[in-house]
């Protein structure tokens, strides 16, 4: 007489129904278990991080932040959902670096990869972009960043737009060029306009396989095609008969996996408060996006200048209208301030960063927001010498090396596990 024994599905249900409970029963540290953690660095190189100084900063409200790590309790232990987080920036954002690194330490966090965020092709505007992907083109584009400010070209979230009339162009998109981890997506989503008469243009997505698929247009002003097979490359070819204006603001190659943190970046280099109120169609980006956390690296250059010239009312003021667009797409918003780094202007320390310090204080005050004091972690004004000399910083004392930016995320990262462990109820 044999056993009797379970039936597959029966035995995995079960499975599953003890993994959930186990989950929804621990503790924020050991849902935190596999976060990446401050990892070991050489003591020279921890000499000049002033790590007492490594720390969430909440001069307002909590309610904010205990409403995003109620969020990331959920997804932890139900692995379902997702977060969206929107980082802002200018240089330090657009080199892709230091984002891409918390961006990677979030899908370890989750335990899974999910949507990569908004691209560009930042190749048409001769210009830097993040190396974890490649997009290629074919067909004559011209381009428009928010700054300088050029009104010829509508732009959104990316900060950056381009256009073309011919009536054949191409967009190659390759998520996998050799780097870890490698992203991919199973639905399409591109932000794109045109002056085309209706059903005259027409967007093919084709993958290495040969197959294709349409892209229909949708009523939030966006492109899309879903239900793919998981695809780390394809190629958007753009059917243009009329030769009528198509406009690209973004390409969104979007994950459906479940329990996901989505880490959308946007960076423009040069780009200050002032360049990113020039993107008229970020409120509407914004609506799609509905990020959970936001991230805002903006300050550098709006602080490159004298002392006697910067008004720190008049960026005060900008940040408002900002965070205004971002809270009505989710008024639950948790909103984090990145202040400037030390950096020099007119080889000197510039003192501004100082009063930046203080107005990202007050706005977080003011918004319930918290700030990450990038300042302070580095060791004050003028610690930007000491980090050139071991390696951090670039020549120009303003931005950092790719290793620098890792530190910097990797400290950052740490100060948010460090708070959603320390506030565990």
């Amino acid at each position: 007489m044999t056993r009797p024994t379970l039936h597959k599905s029966l035995i995995a249900t079960i499975l599953a129904i003890i993994a959930t409970a186990t989950a929804l029963a621990a503790g924020r540290a050991t849902l935190a278990a596999q976060a990446p953690r401050l990892g070991e660095r050489d003591s020279a190189t921890m000499s000049l991080v002033s790590i007492e100084q490594n720390a969430l900063i909440f001069p307002g409200s909590l309610k904010p932040i205990n409403t995003f790590e109620g969020k990331l309790d959920k997804l932890l232990r139900t692995r379902r959902g997702h977060i969206n987080v929107w980082h802002v920036g200018g240089s330090h954002v657009q080199a892709d670096i230091l984002s891409h690194r918390l961006r990677c330490h979030f899908a370890t966090l989750a335990g899974t990869r999910g949507t990569r965020g908004m691209l560009f092709p930042f190749a048409m505007a001769r210009t830097n972009s993040g190396r974890d992907y490649s997009i290629t083109h074919t067909g004559a584009w011209t381009t428009v960043r928010n700054i300088p400010f050029d009104d010829s070209l509508p732009l959104g979230i990316t900060g950056i737009a381009a256009a073309t009339s011919d009536q054949h162009a191409t967009i190659t998109l390759n998520l996998d060029n050799g780097h870890t981890p490698v992203w991919d997506f199973d639905a399409l989503r591109i932000l794109a306009q045109s002056t085309a008469p209706p059903d005259s243009l027409t967007i093919t997505l084709s993958d290495d396989n040969g197959n294709h698929w349409q892209l229909t247009p949708r009523d939030d002003g966006s492109y899309g095609v879903g239900h793919l097979p998981t695809l780390t490359s394809a190629t958007l070819t753009i059917d243009n008969p009329t030769g009528a204006r198509f406009i690209l603001n973004g390409i969104e190659p979007v994950s459906s996996r479940q329990g996901t943190i989505n880490y959308y970046s946007s960076g423009i280099n040069g780009a200050s408060t002032a360049s990113w109120l020039h993107c008229q169609l970020l409120q509407q980006d914004l609506m799609r996006v509905k990020p959970d956390l936001v991230i805002f690296g903006i300050g550098i250059n709006d602080a490159a200048t004298t002392t006697q010239k910067f008004d720190p009312d008049v960026f005060k003021e900008r940040y408002n209208r900002i965070i205004d667009m971002i809270k009505a797409a989710n008024p639950d918003v948790m909103l984090l301030f990145i202040t400037n780094n030390d950096s020099f202007y007119h080889k000197r320390a510039n003192a501004n960063a100082l009063i930046v310090r203080d107005a990202m204080v007050e706005l977080a005050r003011q918004h319930g927001g918290c700030v990450w004091d990038c300042l302070g972690v580095m060791g004050g004004l003028g610690s930007s010498t000491a980090w050139r000399r071991n390696g951090l910083m670039a020549k120009d004392r303003i931005h950092f090396t790719r290793t620098g930016y890792e530190l910097c995320a990797d400290l950052l990262f740490e100060a948010l596990i460090t708070d959603y462990i320390d506030n565990d109820e």
